[in-house]
């Protein structure tokens, strides 16, 4: 016998158990979206002692059943229409869903899911015109490293017409980056649909990275907030803005200008946004880690501002269950003490996409009017 056919033979000798043990093992669907709302999880795992299912707005972590080939497996609903995230705990860790590709990929990934609504929820991609989320990385002299931040235009968007938008900038939150309000949040549907609606005016959506100091590894240093802020407000204002503005056929005026975010972001917003008035005339937050100190000294700009009618929108929202809560409440008593104009929306829901994907779906209806 020749070398060649030698070869093939020991290859074939080698592979062919492999072929049939590939075969042999179970090939679970997860997730499993059944047309009454009610979904099912499954995740192989014949040598574990216990898997669980954790998340999905279930308020303890849910036992999941072994089957004989292996495949642990639970049923739960009838949810909601919404878009859920959730985990398996496997005798102990953590771990997301290898069957599912939908993933919210930042400090502690989960994997997604979406139950579908008739309507379809605001946040689903609908049949409708849609908008293009741009990206882009430019050399940041803030972080003295790279930068990242989407640009969304909307339905229609022509960079040849003579047609010119307001701009929103819209930021996540600590655990996030410049991605997580397309991928996770769906700001870009959102959009589109109310867009679609004539619920909005169109405009075009910035979502830059709210990290320009690098996030501290382990524990966090107990100055890192303050000294992300201060560059933050720096990048924000001297790079990513006038950026934007040469770039895109936007309108330049506070009154054609809006910052909203959520946790991080939103203090984010709140602090730069209220700050600076002549520059930003819609400010917002969502369950915000919301400033509580020497606010008088902070924010002497919108007390005497409030009295011109600036901002003309100041929007606060945070779920009744949120860590956060009573830190937005510091923040709205001190408005209301000072007899600054806001809205205030304590809502169902903890610290969760879902409620910020409800409250972006409030708040871009009010801008630009």
């Amino acid at each position: 016998m020749t070398l060649l056919p030698r070869l093939l033979t020991l290859f074939g000798a080698l592979i062919v158990p492999f072929i049939a043990l590939a075969a042999a093992a179970p090939d679970p669907v997860s997730p499993e979206i059944h047309p009454d709302g009610r979904a099912t999880l499954r995740f192989l795992a014949p040598n574990a002692q216990a898997v669980a299912l954790q998340g999905l707005n279930l308020k303890e972590p849910q036992p999941m059943t072994k089957g004989a080939d292996g495949v642990w497996s639970i049923t739960v609903g009838p949810l909601a229409p919404e878009i859920y995230s959730y985990t398996f705990s496997v005798d102990g860790a953590t771990v997301t869903d290898p069957r599912n590709r939908q993933i919210k990929k930042w400090i502690r990934s989960e994997s997604t899911l979406e139950i579908p609504g008739h309507p379809p929820i605001l946040a689903a991609a609908q049949p409708v015109p849609h908008g293009v989320v741009h990206r882009h990385v430019v050399s940041s002299q803030t972080r003295q490293r790279e930068n990242a931040f989407l640009v969304y235009t909307p339905p229609g968007f022509d960079p040849r017409a003579n047609t010119t938008y307001p701009v929103v900038y819209l930021l996540h939150g600590f655990g996030d980056d410049e991605t997580a309000w397309a991928e996770v949040g769906h700001a870009n549907f959102i959009a589109d649909n109310l867009i679609a609606q004539k619920k909005a005016i169109p405009a075009i959506i910035v979502m830059t990275n709210g990290h320009p100091v690098p996030i501290p590894v382990g524990v966090r240093f107990p100055e890192y907030s303050a000294q992300n802020l201060a560059a933050m407000q720096q990048e924000l204002l001297t790079e990513v803005m006038p950026f934007v503005e040469q770039n895109y056929p936007t309108r330049r005026d506070a009154a054609n200008r809006a910052i909203v975010g959520l946790s991080m972001g939103g203090g984010q917003s709140l602090n730069v946004g209220l700050t600076h008035l002549d520059t930003f005339g819609w400010v917002g937050g969502f369950s915000s880690a919301a400033p509580t100190e020497k606010l008088d000294e902070t924010f002497a700009a919108l007390l005497a501002g409030a009295k011109q009618g600036q901002p003309q929108l100041l929007w606060i929202g945070i779920g009744k269950s949120d860590f956060l809560l009573e830190q937005n409440k510091t923040f709205v008593g001190w408005l209301e003490a000072r007899q600054i104009p806001h809205t205030w929306q304590l809502t169902d829901g903890g610290h969760e996409w879902p409620v910020w994907r409800r409250y972006l779906g409030e708040f871009l209806p009010l801008l630009f009017r």
